[in-house]
């Protein structure tokens, strides 16, 4: 078995909603949410057969919204339902499901 999976990944983009584009959003969940239920389906056998650990990383963003990011909201809300959903569903397994949330980091 496999005792713990990290899903990481993220990419953002920034524009109003009026003015950013269907592909924008389409690109934005493609890594952030597709890519996180992707990896986790593949390796998610293994980690129920170790009882291991599934570790989603979101962002504050993924519960609360901010102007001019909607791309980057949608598709971090769509993790954190995601990972709500997989931990109820791999609690009788024994298999943990953590979501860490962080805030905005800016470099000084």
């Amino acid at each position: 078995g496999l005792w713990g999976l990290v899903n990481n990944a993220g990419v953002s983009t920034f524009g109003e909603v009026e003015f950013a584009s269907l592909d924008n959003y389409k690109k934005v969940a493609e890594i952030n949410l597709w890519g996180t239920v992707r990896v986790t389906k593949a390796f998610l056998p293994l980690i129920r057969r170790a009882q291991g650990r599934v570790v989603n990383t979101t962002s504050m963003l993924g519960r609360m919204v901010s102007p001019s990011r909607s791309c980057y909201c949608i598709s971090k809300f769509g993790v954190a339902a995601f990972s709500d959903c997989l931990r109820q569903e791999m609690y009788r397994w024994g298999v943990r499901v953590i979501l860490i949330e962080p805030s905005n980091f800016v470099a000084a």
